[in-house]
C-alpha cells in the first residue's frame, strides 16, 4: 500500500500524527538519557540522584491559576506604574504653574516699582521745572545698594 506524497502530507497535519511524533521523541529522549546514565555508571562517574521536578507534574488547572496570578500581578504593576507616571506628570505641571505664577508676580512687582520710580523722578514744579530732591534720593539709594561704596 503505497502512499502518494499528498496523502503523506495530509497525514502529517493531523492531531494524531503530531501526538505520535511527540510520543516518539519523548521515548527516544528517555532511552538516550537512560543509556547515558548507564554509560556514566559503567565508567565510574557519579550519577545524579534526583532530577529537578518538572513543570509537567503540576496539574493544568494549577498552571492556569498560576499564570492568571502572574498576569494579574503584571497588570497591577502596569497600573501602578501608570498611576506613578500620572502623579509625576501632575506634580510637574503644578510645579511649572507655580514657577510661572511666581515669575508673573515678580514681573508685576518690578513693573510697579519702576512705575513708582519714574513717577518720583518725573515730578515737576508748578512752573514745569524738574524736582531735584527725588533724583538725589534715588542716586543715594543706588550708592547705598552698591557694594563698592559701602566697604
Amino acid at each position: 500500500m503505497a502512499f502518494t506524497k499528498q496523502q503523506r502530507n495530509k497525514e502529517k497535519f493531523t492531531r494524531e500524527y503530531k501526538v505520535r511524533e511527540i510520543q516518539k521523541s519523548i521515548t527516544k529522549k528517555t532511552r538516550l538519557k537512560k543509556a547515558y546514565l548507564k554509560a556514566l555508571k559503567d565508567e565510574g562517574y557519579s550519577v545524579p540522584d534526583a532530577q529537578p521536578q518538572s513543570r509537567a507534574r503540576i496539574s493544568v488547572r494549577d498552571m492556569k491559576e498560576q499564570r492568571l496570578r502572574e498576569g494579574k500581578k503584571k497588570i497591577d504593576e502596569k497600573k501602578e506604574i501608570k498611576r506613578e507616571r500620572r502623579k509625576n506628570s501632575v506634580m510637574q505641571a503644578a510645579e511649572k504653574r507655580q514657577r510661572q505664577m511666581d515669575r508673573i508676580k515678580e514681573s508685576k512687582e518690578k513693573f510697579k516699582q519702576r512705575e513708582q520710580r519714574t513717577n518720583r523722578l518725573t515730578q515737576r514744579t508748578r512752573t514745569g521745572q524738574p524736582l531735584m530732591g527725588p533724583k538725589i534720593e534715588d542716586l543715594l539709594d543706588k550708592i547705598k545698594k552698591d557694594d563698592t561704596y559701602t566697604n
